[in-house]
């Protein structure tokens, strides 16, 4: 049903829209479907098409969002073949700091032949990046939080 007055929402997770929707973005509803919980928007694309509704909030919602993020460790090795295992302070909008562990592929790998005892191995609040280079943490940790999955990657300092 397309209304004179567009109502408003907000994004608050990409999902897997990251061409086409940016998180904490106010965008307007071309058609709103109640009964698939759809609404149909135009994206960052300019290509109009249908997404899910809980993708979205009213417009005028708070959405907490990454706002810089810091090593806590020293870093000996940058390279993916680091075994090192780097935290992370990462800050928010609404002034919130949480932590996480960083490793790489090999690092995790390492990790899992020292530790595994047992049938099972849960990691929490670990982050698997390509190397420690300042780029691609960067890259990783927006990547998350685009996606409305940083927040539940890490835990309250």
């Amino acid at each position: 049903m397309n209304n004179e007055k567009k109502e408003r929402v907000i994004c608050q997770s990409a999902g897997t829209y990251v061409n086409a929707l940016t998180r904490v973005k106010e965008y307007a509803i071309v058609v709103n479907d109640e009964v698939k919980q759809q609404i149909k928007i135009v994206g960052d694309n300019g290509r109009s098409r249908w997404f899910c509704k809980s993708l979205f909030l009213p417009a005028g919602s708070h959405v907490t969002t990454m706002v810089s993020w810091q090593y806590d460790d020293e870093i000996k090795d940058k390279s993916e073949k680091s075994l090192e295992h780097i935290e992370v302070t990462i800050t928010f909008s609404d002034g919130e700091m949480r932590w996480c562990s960083l490793c790489t592929k090999n690092g995790l790998f390492d990790y899992i032949e020292r530790n595994m005892e047992g049938c099972v191995f849960l990691i929490e609040n670990k982050i698997i990046v390509q190397n420690f280079s300042d780029e691609v943490v960067d890259v990783a940790l927006r990547s998350l939080d685009q996606q409305n999955q940083l927040v539940r990657s890490t835990k309250p300092l």
